[in-house]
């Protein structure tokens, strides 16, 4: 199948397929080892890791998928301003900027400095289970999960893995891998390197531990509804379950990237109708939509134990409990004294 050459999204799919393409209309931004992309540098942080980079999710969303080359981005530094690497490692990069100096061409680059004693590389683990999409870990492969049958086990076309062994390096413009000797000027044309290895793929690490995190909870609330948002970014849909169990009990299994997991049981400080609930995954958050099996507000989300002070009204214009948005305030009859 091909694969979308939209800018973070790198999806296989269909043709004519209306699938939803999230990915970065912007440029990748390169700034004394910071990482980010122009068009959301406002909204996703900067990292210093290339792999974090390359998981930054994407800010645009559009209806399906294409092959097409990208456009370039008009740069916006200055064609007098140049940026040349000083250090470089696996964590990131130091650059110093210059003014008056003109860019120098691939041919009057300095000589590669001497590449570091290659890292002990990690092998996957078979006996951990791995979601159908998932990509392999090793850089410049992107090949996808299929089955175990396909990618794991014998050696089928499907468990050749060609990758690069060593981080990518950025250097006076030009573009590459330290394992190998290939360089471009374009940030798409360095996706595209071809790995100069080629070994098994890496799709769960071997050694690596489940970690179980912590992620936000927020809410709001209408007459008939409460709308609950988990802010997990990147949540896997295939793995991950949440189930309306009874009436007041709500079970969230959500697996992340990498071996993370959040898992929590909440205890409903009200009534819903189980079979009239439903949840929905988005890049950033997966949101469920409780219907209430009355019209009583919640004061909180979840049961307490604590007194809170006899309170006696539903909805407000403010507050993490009260519904955001809500234009007036209502009285709740059935617990007004």
């Amino acid at each position: 199948m091909p694969r979308c050459s939209r800018r973070g999204c790198n999806s296989e799919y269909t043709e004519g397929s209306t699938d939803k393409c999230v990915h970065h209309p912007g440029a990748p931004v390169f700034h004394e080892g910071l990482k980010s992309w122009s068009c959301c540098s406002d909204t996703n942080k900067s990292v210093l890791s290339f792999d974090d980079f390359l998981a930054i999710p994407g800010c645009t969303e559009v209806d399906g998928h294409t092959s097409e080359a990208p456009k370039a981005p008009e740069s916006k530094i200055s064609s007098t301003t140049t940026f040349s690497v000083m250090e470089s490692s696996a964590d990131g990069e130091t650059y110093s900027t210059t003014g008056a100096a003109a860019p120098k061409t691939l041919s009057q680059a300095d000589p590669e400095p001497v590449q570091p004693a290659p890292a002990v590389e990690e092998e996957d683990d078979p006996t951990v289970p791995v979601a159908p999409g998932t990509q392999c870990k090793r850089k410049g492969c992107g090949v996808l999960f299929v089955s175990n049958e396909e990618n794991r086990g014998g050696d089928g076309p499907g468990t050749i893995c060609v990758y690069h062994s060593a981080p990518p390096i950025f250097r006076e413009g030009s573009k590459g891998y330290l394992c190998c000797k290939r360089r471009v000027l374009e940030f798409d044309e360095f996706l595209k390197i071809q790995g100069c290895r080629t070994g098994r793929h890496v799709f769960a690490p071997r050694g690596s531990t489940e970690e179980m995190i912590n992620c936000r909870i927020d809410h709001y609330q209408t007459r008939d509804k409460v709308y609950v948002s988990v802010f997990a970014r990147q949540a896997d849909r295939e793995r991950s379950i949440i189930k309306f169990d009874t009436p007041e009990q709500i079970t969230l299994d959500v697996y992340l990237p990498g071996p993370k997991r959040f898992s929590r049981v909440l205890n409903l400080s009200g009534p819903i109708v189980p079979d009239q609930c439903t949840y929905r995954f988005f890049n950033t958050k997966v949101e469920l939509e409780l219907q209430k099996s009355d019209n009583r507000g919640w004061v909180l989300l979840e049961k307490t134990s604590r007194d809170l002070g006899g309170i006696n009204y539903t909805f407000g214009v403010g507050g993490r409990t009260g519904t955001v948005g809500g234009k007036e305030l209502q009285l709740d009859a059935t617990r007004s004294s």
